[in-house]
């Protein structure tokens, strides 16, 4: 068919001066060329409500597929960015006729999205762009590696890639190019990194290697490797390296298993977890399977993870696996303590019973960050639930999802049985400066603390009260719109409870208003320390943790402590802002 020239965009953006045209070759096929070849960013435009239609970048040596994207049809709800080098030769779109708003509406040059208010603080949240799953955490060379799971065009689920960002202390983080794109194979699901340290794989010493899912008409497992610390991956030519008739088979979480110096893979295989070695990264021998019979099985099990901790006078092994706990609560991780001998994991937990290592209904797929050097464990997780977090609508727009703020683990013993508990890393403890600070307070039904709250700073609050025959004693913070996040300790059910039903907007789906509930020490006097950030609040107890999403009209501005059926004595509050 003869190509039609039928639109030229003749607008000279300030940002680099560069026009650029759109050709139609046919009534839903068209054709985006720059004038100038050069690195820039092409801003698309995108409706989250509308269908998808694909995006192939021609000349790229990264996008090596069609892309899906959902174009503006009627309406802009936002822009995503299309980083384009040199070497690009054109940008095709198909599936769009020629009536989209969107043709009007490509940019160049700089963010055209305003900034959003519940881009966090002291949670890891996505430049642009929709996320999920933590992968790869590695720690190298003084820098602490995230890479998640990514749509690098849309803020809704899609076009699984691998993002990348750096951190030197795990609390300020520095965005970096999307390290994999789907490719031939299929889409780039979760998986990990390690830092081959003696070469097993023969792609370099210490090189930075992935193992992910790829995920095309079968789920498979493939590597890449990096030689400049994690700034670019090459795929290796023969992937897949794992191959499976198991229609669920993802989510490989590689460590290196000293006592039979083998690599592990624990894989994500249906409602089990299988472990493999392998002695070079490429090559993979079946070991064992485990899970059938063992905790909750509310949904497909997903993204392992195998970890050795310190316990008692030695040592335990703990098993992570994400999944649907169940149809009201959604989301969430359990973990099975044991032994691991390099081929079969042993659990000492008996096989009816179930621990959580969040109970919040917003932290899901935890995985540890590996070759860490300073003795510690230390994990992170989504921020979202799956109940919720891919509607179509949400809070946010141009960008979705939160990561939960990095956790050392660790084991206790509790009620004769090995539990894990999770406390914020230490390096968080920079960035708090002290706002109010008070003693000994009886508190009889309702107390308001005197401090004045900006309702624009992210906070740490930590507490310790007591019981003087109160049923419940806890902590609420609201605004003047009339919003309240409630936090409390329930003695006469023993349980740590958020209700965040009345915390903000919460209509955007029938599950997201809800009280969560976390088991309670038995111990006199109960200790809490409330993480609150623009969109979500964490807490931890003594035993417990929580992370739950909130998105309040309004940033809170009062401080309240509150008892029912009786007094509480609270020993000491300590109220810190964030400033970073």
């Amino acid at each position: 068919m003869k190509r039609l020239c039928l639109m030229l965009v003749a607008v000279v953006l300030t940002a680099c001066g560069t026009p650029f045209t759109i050709e139609f070759s046919d009534d839903n096929t068209a054709v985006i060329r720059l004038a100038k070849a050069k690195e820039q960013t092409l801003w698309i435009p995108i409706d989250n409500l509308v269908g998808e239609v694909q995006l192939t970048v021609d000349g790229s040596q990264e996008i090596t597929v069609p892309l899906n994207v959902r174009l503006a049809k009627e309406r802009v709800q936002y822009w995503m960015p299309l980083y384009l080098t040199p070497a690009t030769e054109q940008i095709t779109i198909k599936g769009a006729d020629k009536q989209f708003v969107a043709w009007q509406e490509f940019k160049v040059g700089e963010n055209p999205n305003p900034e959003q208010k519940y881009r966090q603080t002291l949670h890891y949240t996505p430049h642009i762009g929709w996320a999920n799953d933590p992968n790869g955490m590695v720690y190298h060379n003084g820098e602490w590696h995230l890479f998640h799971q990514y749509n690098p065009v849309g803020s809704r689920w899609g076009n699984m890639s691998w993002a990348h960002a750096v951190s030197r202390d795990l609390v300020t983080w520095e965005h970096l190019p999307t390290a994999l794109y789907p490719d031939e194979i299929g889409a780039i699901f979760s998986g990990s990194c390690v830092i081959d340290k003696e070469n097993t794989a023969g792609f370099g010493k210490d090189a930075m290697i992935a193992i992910y899912t790829s995920a095309g008409r079968k789920q498979s497992q493939s590597i890449a490797y990096s030689l400049d610390n994690g700034r670019t991956f090459t795929k290796y030519e023969k992937n897949p390296v794992l191959v499976s008739e198991q229609v669920d088979f993802r989510d490989p979480k590689v460590f290196w298993h000293e006592p039979t110096e083998r690599w592990i893979m624990p894989l994500a295989c249906g409602n089990a977890m299988e472990f493999y070695s392998s002695p070079n990264l490429r090559e993979w021998h079946f070991e064992s399977r485990f899970g059938e019979e063992y905790g909750c099985h509310g949904g497909v099990w997903e993204c392992p993870d195998l970890i050795e901790l310190p316990y008692k006078d030695g040592k335990k092994w703990v098993l992570f696996c994400s999944l649907t706990r169940d149809a009201e609560h959604g989301s969430s991780v359990q973990y099975f303590v044991g032994d691991f001998d390099g081929h079969t994991f042993v659990c000492d937990t008996p096989k009816e019973y179930t621990d959580f290592i969040g109970w919040g209904r917003d932290n899901y797929a935890i995985v540890t960050w590996s070759n860490v050097s300073d003795g510690r464990t230390i994990a992170l997780g989504w921020q979202n639930n799956w109940q919720y977090g891919s509607e179509q609508e949400f809070p946010t727009t141009d960008f979705r999802s939160y990561m939960s703020l990095p956790y050392e683990l660790k084991l206790i013993e509790h009620e004769g049985r090995a539990k894990l508990i999770s406390k914020p890393v230490k390096e968080f403890s920079d960035y708090l400066q002290p706002i109010h600070t008070q003693e000994s307070i009886t508190v009889a039904a309702e107390q308001a603390l005197p401090v004045e709250l900006s309702g624009k700073d992210a906070l740490w609050i930590e507490c310790e009260m007591e019981s003087k025959g109160a049923k419940v004693m806890g902590v609420k913070l609201s605004n003047d719109c009339g919003e309240a996040l409630k936090i409390y300790f329930d003695n006469g059910e023993q349980a740590f409870k958020v209700d965040r039903r009345e915390a903000g907007i919460s209509d955007f789906h029938e599950r997201f208003p809800s009280e969560i509930s976390a088991p309670m020490s038995s111990a006199k006097s109960q200790t809490l320390t409330i993480v609150l950030d623009h969109a979500s609040v964490e807490c931890f107890t003594d035993i417990s943790a929580t992370s739950d999403l909130i998105f309040p009209t309004e940033g809170y501005t009062h401080l309240t402590l509150y008892t029912a059926d009786g007094e509480a004595q609270v020993k000491r509050i300590t109220v810190n802002k964030v400033v970073k």
